[in-house]
């Protein structure tokens, strides 16, 4: 157990920092849509609905794009590894969360979850195929299953430390919130280019 955990370690710090930000997305992206660029608070309002709605084709947008872009991914692996392509695709995915803190127009914000596209469709695919091919095979079951904790963790840690931080630092100003998730995108990123495969089959 312990051999695995620290083979995944280096992976689980990248995962924490990566679903911070995602989760930061998650809770937060339509009190910031609805009140920064429809331009209201009130839950009864026109614009507040239209908000959310806008909020929802946003989603449908880059998960549509991200489901695309994972074909492209053996391609890509043709000039970089798994872990740097990784490592570009956090990046944009942190670009793409600052950008929702800027733009003030509705379609602007496709450019924005166009880049989050991009992360989510590493996201959900490089790291899985990174512990396929370096985990030993008679162990690749418990990797996986140790491994799900690095989502299972950052979820808990969001529930409690965004609102936590939301409230008593940032005065209830959720656009700080995302902000804080693209530059813990940001960081996840950066994190990710120190990770090796040869590294991680040395561990194994």
């Amino acid at each position: 157990m312990l051999r695995i955990i620290r083979h995944l370690l280096p992976l689980f710090f990248v995962q924490f920092f990566t679903w911070l930000a995602l989760f930061a997305l998650w809770i937060y992206a339509t009190p910031v849509i609805t009140r920064y660029i429809f331009n209201t608070t009130d839950a009864e309002s026109a614009a507040f609905g239209d908000g959310i709605t806008w909020v929802g084709i946003c989603f449908a947008f880059y998960s549509t794009l991200a489901a695309f872009l994972v074909f492209m991914i053996p391609k890509l692996l043709r000039y970089a590894s798994r872990e740097r392509l990784h490592a570009f695709a956090l990046l944009a995915g942190g670009i793409g969360l600052f950008l929702i803190c800027c733009i003030k127009n509705k379609y602007g914000l496709f450019l924005s979850f166009a880049f989050i596209g991009i992360a989510w469709s590493s996201i959900s695919n490089i790291p899985y195929s990174i512990i396929s091919e370096t985990a030993p095979e008679n162990k690749l079951g418990s990797y996986f299953a140790i491994f799900n904790f690095s989502v299972v963790i950052p979820q808990v840690t969001a529930a409690f430390l965004l609102s936590f931080i939301t409230s008593h630092f940032f005065r209830g100003e959720t656009i700080y919130t995302i902000l804080l998730g693209a530059c813990s995108m940001f960081f996840a990123g950066l994190l990710m280019f120190f990770i090796k495969q040869k590294s991680l089959r040395e561990v194994s």
